[in-house]
């Protein structure tokens, strides 16, 4: 009955954790879901021009970035970006995810430890 009990509960928490998964993701390239918006990036163009900015994340079909000299908001579409790389010393998102990792370690621990609780009475 726990095992059961433990299965959905794991069922319902991938749901949750995965909805950003989308079928909509699936048309757009992978930095603009891998790197989490407000971080700091090196944006090249296939033009040749690059620019540092501010990922602002996906708009539709468009990927926004915060440009910062000049300072401006300018909107691309992501066939004309050739690379996006996370700009060093911008910690911002690799905190976030470290939260949410230990978020998800926490919940999974909480039902380990029930579970064991109630495997001993």
């Amino acid at each position: 009955m726990v095992g059961r009990w433990f299965r959905r509960v794991a069922a319902v928490l991938i749901v949750v954790l995965t909805a950003g998964a989308a079928p909509g993701a699936q048309r757009v390239p992978g930095w603009m879901t891998d790197i989490q918006a407000g971080s700091a990036v090196r944006v090249t163009m296939k033009t040749g021009e690059a620019f540092d900015a501010i990922w602002m994340g996906p708009d539709g079909e468009r990927a926004v970035f915060e440009r910062f000299d000049p300072h401006e908001t300018i909107s691309v579409s992501p066939d004309l970006v050739r690379r996006v790389r996370t700009r060093r010393g911008s910690s911002s998102s690799n905190a976030a995810q470290m939260a949410e990792l230990g978020l998800v370690a926490g919940v999974f621990g909480a039902f380990a430890l029930i579970g064991l609780m109630l495997r001993g009475s």
